[in-house]
């Protein structure tokens, strides 16, 4: 077996020996087959999050990534083919098209890493922010699940008509939540931008209702009035912290 020199070159590698498009699992399951050990299982997430010509958030977090993948949402990925798929920016837009601010001056990766007027600390990234509240959907709101219970792969970066809803969850009374993250400060602009999801999920998936919600370090004045103007909107600010428990103590040593 050749030794791929980077977890890249395994991910292309794996990629044209699965051919098609593969889902997180089979990608997982190859790459452990063949190389067994050698990386963290947070290797695979970052370079599907990363390696995706389509993905604006992975390129915005992940800059220094090689881009050959494509991404068709909810976990499915296939190697990227300008002739099928088209072209796309060094932003991750179908070229031609307007790109959105957020990718390009907005929630930067060294913004997401400050602590915005000294307020608590922050997730470094929003991948980071994103996977824990869909592991821990339920402290937003009790009896709020995944929108595919215990899927993330169908509930994160759920794709609809080329858009990203961060993550898509129902309520205890099975009303769709549209939950969109800013791992510092949110702007006036993520107000359009919900209500963009909303009509495109409401459209597409035939719904007559559906919720929003905004989770970020810190939410601006600007975006707390436009929000004001939509019906159900909740707004979150979430804050991190740190506990420590001794597990082991020491014994006294003789003098």
């Amino acid at each position: 077996m050749t030794t791929a020199k980077t977890f890249a070159d395994a991910l292309k590698e794996c990629m044209t020996a699965l051919g098609g498009i593969r889902t997180k699992a089979e990608i997982s399951a190859w790459i452990d087959a063949h190389y067994k050990g050698r990386w963290k299982a947070n290797t695979l997430v970052g370079h599907l999050y990363g390696c995706c010509v389509n993905n604006p958030k992975g390129i915005q977090h992940h800059p220094g990534f090689p881009r050959f993948l494509y991404t068709h949402g909810n976990g499915r990925y296939e190697t990227y083919d300008p002739a099928k798929h088209g072209q796309y920016s060094d932003h991750g837009f179908p070229a031609g098209e307007q790109e959105e601010e957020d990718a390009v001056a907005g929630d930067s990766v060294s913004d997401g890493g400050q602590v915005p007027n000294g307020v608590g600390e922050c997730f470094a990234y929003e991948a980071h922010l994103r996977d824990y509240l869909a592991r821990n959907i339920e402290i937003l709101e009790p009896g709020l699940s995944l929108w595919v219970p215990d899927s993330e792969l169908q509930s994160v970066e759920y794709d609809i008509d080329g858009r990203r809803i961060d993550i898509l969850a129902r309520d205890s009374r099975g009303i769709p939540v549209i939950i969109e993250l800013k791992v510092s400060r949110g702007h006036e602009k993520t107000v359009g931008q919900c209500a963009l999801y909303r009509a495109k999920l409401k459209k597409t998936l035939k719904l007559p209702k559906v919720r929003l919600m905004i989770v970020a370090q810190e939410l601006t004045d600007d975006l707390k009035l436009a929000a004001s103007e939509l019906s159900d909107v909740d707004l979150y600010e979430y804050s991190l912290s740190m506990a420590v428990t001794r597990v082991l103590k020491a014994s006294k040593t003789e003098a």
